[in-house]
């Protein structure tokens, strides 16, 4: 299981070159786990890296890969079909997890989770909260092929765990994945951080999921 220390740094604001310089000192964590290689080979390359502040949680991925689309035009849309990062996470660290998924163009969607039990979407003005500055903008576009880069930068408030009762994310050790995705795109893939030991793609196996601990 891997293992990861969230460093506390307080940024001196919220805009997209204040936090670029602070993750530009971070190190990179890479989400290269192909699960699945015989039906789903390829392997885009992606990354991510973050910290936190106390109140809110900072995770940037940036991510090549080839002949991309955006089809999804608003949140809670399918955005797993579209090119997608992951970010799946359980404050108790047991089998209740929330999941954030959002496409390259900042199209979000975000859920409890509890074990056993039918999912639960967040509010939409908590989603809301969530800010998401995407190198590609936010406006959707057809196929383009041959490689692109992108990145996108997530700012997630504690509270947006709005069934654990969490205010702060300082001291907190937490069970988390990350996966890249794009089911409906010319080459569909499915990689995570952590290894996923299932038969076919799943990203929702908390058994699976690699730590975090926060400052």
């Amino acid at each position: 299981m891997k293992k990861i220390t969230v460093p506390k740094i307080v940024p001196a604001c919220s805009c997209a070159d204040e936090l670029e310089k602070i993750f530009s000192t971070l190190e990179s964590n890479a989400i290269d786990c192909c699960n699945w290689p015989k039906d789903f080979p390829y392997t885009p390359k992606a990354a991510f890296k973050l910290f936190h502040d106390g109140k809110n949680l900072y995770i940037k991925f940036d991510v090549t890969e080839n002949d991309i689309h955006t089809l999804v035009t608003k949140d809670f849309g399918e955005v797993w079909t579209d090119p997608c990062v992951e970010f799946f996470v359980s404050p108790e660290g047991n089998m209740d997890y929330y999941n954030f998924e959002c496409t390259c163009i900042g199209k979000m969607l975000m859920a409890w989770h509890p074990h056993n039990e039918p999912k639960e979407n967040a509010p939409l003005e908590l989603l809301d909260t969530i800010k998401r500055i995407p190198s590609l903008g936010n406006e959707n576009f057809s196929l383009r092929e041959g490689e692109n880069c992108w990145s996108l930068i997530e700012i997630i408030p504690a509270n947006v765990l709005f069934r654990s009762g969490i205010d702060s994310w300082s001291g907190k050790s937490m069970r988390a994945n990350f996966y890249k995705c794009g089911d409906n795109l010319p080459t569909p893939h499915f990689i995570s951080w952590n290894a996923i030991d299932w038969p076919e793609p799943s990203f929702h196996r908390p058994e699976f999921f690699g730590e975090l601990v926060f400052e």
